[in-house]
């Protein structure tokens, strides 16, 4: 683990203790919607330059197309079954944490790999719900319409955490992993104490956007250019900023017409996050597997 995503990750949590949790909300709002999108800006030149390495050959359209097909497909999945698309979210998300954070010291793609992405996110994920029980309830109540029970949070960080130790001690004895299992337990602990100390969104931005969407960034850079150097980052952000742009700016038209019901807010992020979402993981398994 580089030593900036810990030392971030320090400085966040005095953030925590030192300001409000409106403050807090804010940072959150702007992280995501600076680093947090633009880690998913440049999708459509990732998988037509993953194509072309694998022999392939799609044209500019043909993938924008099929990229807003997918994302007014998921958009469209939860205005008429929200619960159906929340459990795809989170799933495919869980997976999506997981391949970003391990897939890079997997000596070998197998079943138990695939497992072990998705019960890492999946313990995350159940961290942050579980330390916010009150607050994720009601969200998710308003978005599904259903009313989930605290002892679920409880068991699902149990039964994931159990899986995820289980999994990642057998993947590291047998080496089909490279990792330090007190290091990656540590780290685990780390982001458990930051999830209790900072508010819901707050928490989850810290691991979203320096955990996640900072590593996959650079990943992405690497994979395009070549390698990760400042001026490449330029020119990512040369190539996508009018996608993030126009992500940013539709989501704060969205903002804008429910500014006087602030309820809705979260609910409308998770929307948005999860629209984009389902391409991006698709995208970043091509970029890991290429």
């Amino acid at each position: 683990m580089k030593n900036w995503i810990i030392v971030s990750t320090f400085f966040c949590l005095w953030i925590s203790t030192m300001f409000s949790g409106s403050i807090q909300t804010y940072l959150a709002y702007a992280l995501i919607l600076t680093f947090g999108v633009l880690h998913g800006a440049n999708d459509i030149s990732v998988i037509r330059i993953s194509a072309k390495k694998n022999g392939l050959s799609f044209g500019f359209y043909r993938v924008l197309g099929y990229y807003i097909l997918t994302v007014c497909s998921i958009s469209l999945l939860f205005l008429c079954y929200p619960p159906a698309a929340l459990i795809l979210f989170i799933m495919l998300s869980g997976y999506h944490f997981g391949e970003q954070h391990l897939s890079s010291r997997s000596t070998k793609e197998s079943l138990f790999s695939i497992l072990l992405y998705f019960f890492y996110g999946l313990t995350i994920l159940f961290m942050i719900f579980y330390l916010n029980i009150n607050k994720v309830t009601l969200i998710l109540k308003e978005v599904t319409g259903f009313e989930i029970i605290d002892v679920f949070f409880g068991y699902g960080l149990l039964g994931a955490g159990i899986f995820l130790t289980t999994i990642l001690a057998y993947m590291s004895v047998t080496k089909k992993i490279m990792v330090n299992l007190v290091e990656e337990f540590f780290y685990l602990l780390v982001l458990f104490v930051v999830f209790s100390t900072a508010n819901l969104l707050w928490g989850f931005c810290i691991y979203f956007v320096i955990w996640h969407s900072l590593p996959s960034l650079k990943d992405q850079i690497k994979f395009l250019y070549g390698n990760s150097s400042r001026q490449h980052f330029i020119k990512y952000l040369h190539s996508s900023w009018v996608y993030w742009a126009v992500s940013v700016v539709g989501l704060c038209i969205l903002f804008a017409f429910f500014i006087d019901n602030r309820a809705h807010l979260i609910s409308i992020l998770i929307y948005f996050l999860a629209a984009i979402t389902f391409p991006h993981v698709i995208v970043m398994s091509r970029l890991k597997h290429s």
